[in-house]
């Protein structure tokens, strides 16, 4: 089975456990079945807004209006092709893999601009992607409420760190949700 990683990093032959951040997974090596998918994960940023339908194919959607551009656009990396080996487990996300254990890397493909990768396997069928101006209201409120748990879950409010300034700048609704809801918690506590 042919498995995909991407990543910002050039020249990689041995792809090395690593943690995620913000995630809270555990040091591995990620993998998908994918290659949309691994596209995704090309580039750093803070979210990655995708999931599968009921009819189990791959979405991205913006969960604020230009996301894919902004996020994507102009920024290089590098696919990688790999090999499923023994000991690799899957996840509760559908078409994902872990190995505690270095994987070796088959082939590695340049990818000069991620945002027509991503693109490209929309023309192909590969990936649907859900456009801020097809986000349902109730779906736009569900981000608002989503995000305002983040900012209040990671303690950004009194932060000037990059991911709080990316929910502030990103997610106005969401921040000040959040600034409401965390004036009522300080309140309660009192």
């Amino acid at each position: 089975m042919e498995l995909y990683h991407a990543s910002p990093a050039a020249g990689l032959t041995v792809l090395r456990p690593n943690v995620t951040e913000f995630f809270g997974k555990p040091r591995q090596v990620c993998l998908t079945a994918l290659k949309p998918m691994a596209l995704l994960y090309g580039v750093r940023h803070f979210e990655y807004t995708y999931g599968y339908t009921r009819e189990g194919k791959l979405y991205y959607e913006e969960y604020f209006p230009g996301a894919l551009e902004e996020l994507y656009r102009g920024k290089r990396a590098s696919l990688y092709r790999c090999a499923w080996r023994e000991g690799m487990e899957t996840t509760a996300i559908p078409n994902e893999y872990v190995s505690a254990a270095e994987v070796p890397v088959e082939e590695e493909t340049p990818i000069p601009d991620v945002l027509e990768a991503l693109l490209e396997q929309e023309r192909l069928g590969a990936l649907r992607v859900v456009r801020w101006p097809e986000v349902s209201g109730a779906r736009r409120d569900w981000i608002v409420r989503a995000g305002a748990d983040v900012i209040l879950e990671k303690g950004l409010l009194g932060q000037e760190t990059d991911f709080a300034r990316y929910m502030r700048e990103k997610y106005p609704e969401s921040w000040e949700l959040a600034l409401r809801k965390g004036v009522v918690r300080h309140e309660s506590s009192q």
